[in-house]
């Protein structure tokens, strides 16, 4: 499995537990808005200086070698870390220690809200970032805005598509992608009974969960400042649930880790059916098997267009940035320069322009023979449903995902079951660190 780095940026899961504390003393002056304009940017870059950016990915020194290239008074120091959780914990580190931050630093969609009640991130609308709102996907500039503050500007996105292997599917009889979860759920027995080593897809992990309750037109997660409501057997969690972990008692979701190196050989040997992830992920299946894959909308409960996002990240200032209108240029850069051509050669893109543009919407990968298999993820992009909110604390919530829900994917149980158990720790844990939960 080639997976590229934004790809591995939306598929890691939290292992860190940020501890927050009483956000009430943590939301401090820090990440108010920086007070520059758009015409301080021009200014820094003219004047020019030193800027130090995280990172987790191979992509970034290039980056930030062909801005240097074009603004030869900066300078900026690339510093490679493991993974997003690194990235996290040592921003985190940094904030509770009063010093130490980078300047600009990716985050990933899902934990934009903690970092920036954390105070960790700069609030940029006043260097003129919401101009540019109408190039980027709606979901996509939601999630890098935050509290009323812009954290952040988009860089990849995750809409879900369904990637299926038709060969598989024919085998059991079956002609075209499930249209919908009805679809979806014969498929699965169909597939099955075909071939009882094979399965329509596998169990799941925390940000598969989200993502599917969110496209099942779920809001568990409701957050205004410190008052947070959680909600995991609202309508489209628990529709979500009870399809999902019908298929886990029957014996029909594989029991195989996602990315495991198993998975990887079900996925070669025709033993794994069908992948909801990210439009990241479409070119991910080239080692896979030429021309057995097709890229398809997700099902639907209705079978008109919903989707959700899986993935992807944006890129902040720092409150802790002592140079905020030079780290804007960068971001600038990144938007509407050079560098958003690095960032959507990178991982699926953000910018809507980008769709519309045939060398890319028309583009074929080996895995899917001769399908625009793109057009069918910018599609999921323009359907992604509106007012999806993650937890302040989501990186916690992925982490304690195992302890609950896990255990009843483990055990083939009840998914409704392990919802209701993980929402109990997550108010616990919620209440613990000074918000305001369901109360």
């Amino acid at each position: 499995m080639k997976k590229n780095i934004w790809m591995r940026a939306a598929v890691v899961v939290g292992a860190t537990s940020l501890m927050i504390g009483a956000l009430a003393g943590c939301q401090s002056g820090s990440d108010a808005a920086s007070g520059g304009s758009k015409s301080d940017i021009k200014a820094a870059l003219d004047k020019g200086g030193e800027l130090t950016w995280w990172t987790w990915s191979d992509s970034t020194q290039e980056q930030a070698d062909a801005f240097m290239k074009e603004n030869p008074k900066v300078t900026i120091k690339v510093v490679k870390l493991d993974n997003p959780d690194a990235a996290v914990t040592k921003l985190q580190n940094a904030v509770k220690a009063g010093s130490g931050a980078p300047d600009i630093v990716p985050v990933e969609y899902q934990t934009m809200p903690q970092l920036t009640m954390a105070g960790a991130l700069a609030d940029m609308t006043s260097f003129g970032f919401d101009g540019y709102k109408d190039q980027f996907t709606a979901s996509t500039w939601n999630a890098v805005n935050v509290n009323g503050k812009l954290v952040g500007i988009p860089m990849d996105s995750g809409p879900m598509v369904f990637i299926y292997n038709k060969d598989l599917y024919a085998a059991a009889g079956i002609t075209e992608a499930p249209k919908t979860w009805d679809d979806f759920v014969k498929d699965s027995a169909a597939i099955h009974a075909k071939d009882p080593n094979a399965y329509i897809a596998n169990g799941g992990d925390a940000g598969f969960f989200t993502s599917m309750i969110w496209a099942s037109g779920g809001h568990p997660f409701t957050v205004d400042g410190e008052k947070v409501t959680i909600d995991l057997q609202d309508e489209g969690s628990k529709k979500f649930a009870d399809m999902w972990g019908g298929l886990l008692q029957r014996g029909e979701l594989s029991p195989l880790s996602t990315w495991s190196d198993e998975w990887n050989k079900a996925l070669n040997q025709d033993k794994l059916a069908s992948l909801m992830m990210g439009s990241w992920m479409i070119g991910g299946m080239d080692d896979h098997g030429a021309g057995k894959w097709q890229v398809a909308p997700m099902p639907t409960w209705d079978g008109t267009p919903g989707s959700a996002e899986n993935g992807g990240s944006g890129l902040s200032v720092t409150a802790q940035s002592k140079n905020k209108a030079l780290a804007a240029g960068v971001l600038q850069w990144m938007t509407e320069g050079k560098g958003r051509d690095l960032i959507n050669k990178g991982g699926f893109p953000s910018t809507v322009k980008t769709f519309d543009d045939p060398a890319w919407a028309d583009a074929t990968f080996k895995a899917y023979g001769d399908e625009k298999a793109n057009r069918v993820g910018a599609a999921s992009a323009k359907s992604v449903m509106s007012g999806w909110q993650y937890l302040p604390y989501q990186g916690y919530a992925n982490n304690v995902f195992g302890d609950s829900v896990g255990k009843q994917i483990g055990a083939k149980g009840d998914l409704n079951a392990g919802l209701v158990e993980w929402q109990k720790t997550l108010v616990d844990y919620g209440n613990q660190q000074g918000f305001q939960v369901n109360k």
